[in-house]
């Protein structure tokens, strides 16, 4: 019996990758289809990690063109020796072996186990099946929600550059909501601006109220309206509404630093699509969002 071979492409998102990913940046369905078994096996008995995952999983699934039936036992075999020099995707595999039962006895807490060593080092398809489990729970494995963990890995998604994750964790400190953590908006803030400098729309808009608020920042209506400005709708209700408040010269100067800010990263939003007038900014010095560097 054949199996498909289903394993999701590993996509480099930011520059914390860790090196335990063997096929980091790689299509590794690729590889896998157009592999050639027969090398890969001498080199997998040799200790190359990268053949013996190769190896480990054609075995698991079966490998048609290369007439590799599935062995299961022999899968696990090279999987375990991938997976004892540290790959990733070897972990990853292992977890899919026990949480399916894949010719062993299915056990959820050796799933989960290997899950989170695949996370811990790096593999993103494994972080985020780790973030959803631990933020709905799965009932057929008999896997409850625990908030601990899932913020524990919205952290480690949010190093690796998820701008989705730097907001959620900035939204669970800001309300607090159930998890056991005390509502810190100075983090809060913190991650929304590492979002924002990411140039998410979601982020610039919530900097858009701290800047207005004044919330653990200095009160600054010329940042607010630029935040507004780049959040990307039109029209823009709060940013129209606290034009009410501002002088032409503060709106002027907002403007233009968004229109700033758009060309540094090539990256243009309605609102600046002929709206009232690009601004000259070349001699312009960049605006700081952070409270240490306004200093």
């Amino acid at each position: 019996m054949i199996r498909v071979f289903v394993v999701a492409i590993l996509m480099v998102l930011s520059p914390f990758a860790q090196p335990e990913r063997v096929f980091e940046g790689e299509k590794v369905v690729e590889i896998f289809q157009s592999q050639d078994f027969d090398a890969n096996l001498a080199k997998a008995e040799e200790g190359d990690v990268r053949a013996q995952y190769l190896v480990g999983a054609a075995y698991l699934y079966g490998l048609e063109a290369q007439e590799v039936d599935v062995d299961e036992e022999k899968g696990l075999h090279w999987l375990k020796a991938a997976a004892k020099q540290e790959a990733a995707e070897a972990y990853s595999e292992l977890a899919r072996i026990y949480r399916d039962g894949m010719g062993v006895e299915k056990n959820i807490g050796k799933f989960e186990k290997y899950l989170a060593e695949a996370g811990e080092r790096g593999l993103l398809s494994a972080r985020s099946y780790l973030l959803d489990l631990y933020r709905d729970g799965d009932p057929e494995l008999g896997i409850e929600p625990d908030k601990g963990k899932h913020l524990c890995w919205l952290e480690k998604t949010a190093e690796d550059g998820s701008a989705f994750s730097m907001i959620s964790i900035a939204q669970i400190y800001r309300n607090g909501y159930d998890y056991d953590v005390e509502v810190d908006l100075e983090k809060a803030f913190e991650w929304i601006i590492r979002a924002v400098n990411l140039d998410d729309l979601t982020a610039q808009r919530m900097a858009g109220e701290y800047f207005e608020k004044g919330m653990v920042v200095e009160k600054d209506l010329v940042k607010s309206y630029m935040m507004y400005d780049l959040s990307g709708t039109v029209p823009s209700t709060r940013r129209d509404k606290l034009e009410e408040r501002m002088t032409e010269e503060q709106v002027e100067e907002a403007i233009a630093r968004s229109w700033q800010w758009q060309l540094e990263r090539n990256s243009y939003r309605p609102s600046s699509n002929g709206n009232r007038y690009r601004p000259d900014v070349s001699d312009l010095e960049p605006l700081s969002l952070t409270p240490e560097s306004d200093q």
